[in-house]
């Protein structure tokens, strides 16, 4: 099953690599870029590699900021669910065991 993924995740990321090659071929002009700092003129790929760069940046951040905290806060309130059920079940074995 492990081969499985890595092959296709290995044919994603070749078919991704062609085609931004392809696309960083086809749009060469030099765009100006205005930013906070001041200006900079870059080819056309190349500033949109940066965007898709700083989009996948700040995605991975807010998923490690915001999302796996709470992943960790439902496996503790799972384990402590399944601690609580595994403790009634007991108590409710004794009461019927006593009630005999």
């Amino acid at each position: 099953m492990f081969w499985i993924k890595f092959i296709l995740i290995a044919a994603l990321l070749s078919v991704v690599l062609v085609l931004g090659l392809e696309f960083s071929t086809l749009h060469t002009q030099l765009v100006t870029v205005n930013y906070l700092l001041g200006t900079a003129t870059l080819e056309l790929a190349w500033v949109i590699v940066g965007a898709f760069a700083a989009g996948v940046l700040i995605s991975a951040l807010v998923g490690v900021f915001v999302v796996l905290p709470l992943r960790w806060q439902v496996a503790r309130l799972r384990q402590a669910t399944a601690s609580k059920d595994h403790e009634i079940s007991l108590l409710a074995k004794k009461v019927g065991r006593e009630a005999r």
